[in-house]
């Protein structure tokens, strides 16, 4: 099929985050930045993280193991879920291009060389909102399989192509019609060449695990620190930056109170391992929460810069206030997070079943390389924004205490 310039362009139109008002300046720290970019390389030996492979067992493997040589005592949270099972290809002119499925969309084996083809524009590089209009418009053609070429939007930048993955709910209502994402630098091959498509899909039944580990005696309410493990690729600057920060942090403030680690798998399920996990209920109350989401140390290249610098769209909430200059903002605005009012991510979760007089504190964002295959330890931070983002975190997590 053709696909025309101007379908790319309306698609290309999302609006993106604002700039903070303060600068996001990455402080010198040689020593502690050093380690916890060594963790961020450790963990992103792995080319995905996907809940339910190998490779996101082995991640969990990994981590606890990180966990255990810092003297925390591990143990496993099992939930049950449905995988989603896949083999796929889409073609251009014959030649293969790198293709993710739409998780959950559609199941059943397709094959066609007539498939719906249309670019679809994410703002921050995770806004649906092109995407299910896109979805839409397939449902309402004769076509059977759907092929969407992904471009990332960030901020105020132009549009750009790449491969991006989309975090779905397993138990969401989907369009049933079976699709595939592939990088939008595909798209003039496909305006122009034969697209074949094909996919065997379905949906399994199956167990995953979430991460304890416990610091210290016990005795007393713990500080919590939450953060997830898996996602769609190799997520250095996306996961790797905050589990980094997650077993540091851990290990420093056990020596202070006790401390307990709750590391989630279906991240990439719409945040399923914990919301799975607290609808269960803990068996204890904690002191505090503390979030570490995505891109907590992700970078980008400001326009016009050559230098790596903390990314503007990462974001920093708590259920304290922040319109005031407190130490809590304070330690914020110094790891350059954009304070906003609301809950992302996993501390939507957390923040429905704790009560309001226990502090919760969330670090959650994107950057250009989010959900993209491209976001490697090289290309997403450094360890002097490792150090920065460390050094705020902590300190915010001791403005509380």
């Amino acid at each position: 099929m053709r696909l025309k310039r101007r379908t790319f362009l309306a698609a290309s139109s999302a609006t993106g985050l604002l700039q903070p008002p303060y600068p996001a300046v990455a402080q010198p720290g040689p020593t502690i930045g050093g380690q916890l970019y060594q963790l961020v390389t450790g963990y992103s030996q792995w080319p995905h993280h996907r809940t339910g492979t190998p490779e996101g067992k082995a991640t969990v493997d990994w981590v606890e193991a990180q966990l255990r040589e810092r003297s925390a005592a591990t143990s496993r949270w099992s939930y049950g879920y449905e995988r989603y099972d896949w083999q796929a290809s889409v073609t251009v002119d014959g030649q293969p291009v790198e293709a993710l499925p739409l998780y959950y969309e559609g199941v059943g084996e397709l094959a066609t060389d007539a498939p719906f083809v249309r670019p679809v524009t994410l703002a921050n590089n995770f806004d649906t909102a092109d995407l299910e209009q896109a979805l839409a418009e397939a449902k309402g053609s004769d076509l059977r399989l759907c092929v969407l070429l992904t471009f990332g939007k960030f901020g105020a930048l132009p549009p750009r192509p790449g491969l991006v993955g989309i975090n779905v709910d397993p138990d969401k209502p989907t369009s049933g019609l079976p699709t595939l994402l592939v990088s939008g630098v595909h798209l003039d091959a496909m305006a122009g060449g034969t697209v074949g498509a094909t996919i065997s899909a379905k949906r399994v039944p199956d167990r995953a695990e979430n991460l304890i580990a416990r610091f210290g005696s016990g005795i007393g309410a713990p500080l919590v620190i939450t953060t997830p493990l898996t996602g769609w690729f190799t997520c250095a600057g996306e996961r790797g930056t905050g589990i980094a920060v997650a077993l540091e942090l851990a290990r420093e403030m056990a020596a202070a109170m006790p401390v307990v680690v709750i590391a989630t798998t279906g991240h990439e399920l719409e945040n399923y391992g914990i919301r799975q996990q607290l609808t269960a209920g803990l068996d204890f109350a904690p002191l505090a929460v503390v979030h570490i989401g995505a891109s907590l140390a992700a970078g980008w290249f400001p326009p016009g810069s050559a230098a790596l610098q903390l990314s503007p769209g990462r974001l920093a909430s708590a259920n304290r206030p922040l319109d005031a200059d407190t130490p809590l903002t304070a330690a914020m605005k110094a790891g350059g997070f954009q304070l906003v009012p609301h809950f992302f991510g996993e501390a939507k979760a957390w923040a429905k079943h704790l009560p309001a007089t226990t502090p919760l504190l969330s670090f959650a964002g994107s950057f250009p390389l989010f959900h993209t295959p491209q976001d490697t330890p090289e290309a997403a931070t450094t360890p002097a924004l490792l150090q920065a983002a460390y050094a705020a975190v902590r300190d915010a997590v001791k403005a509380v205490l």
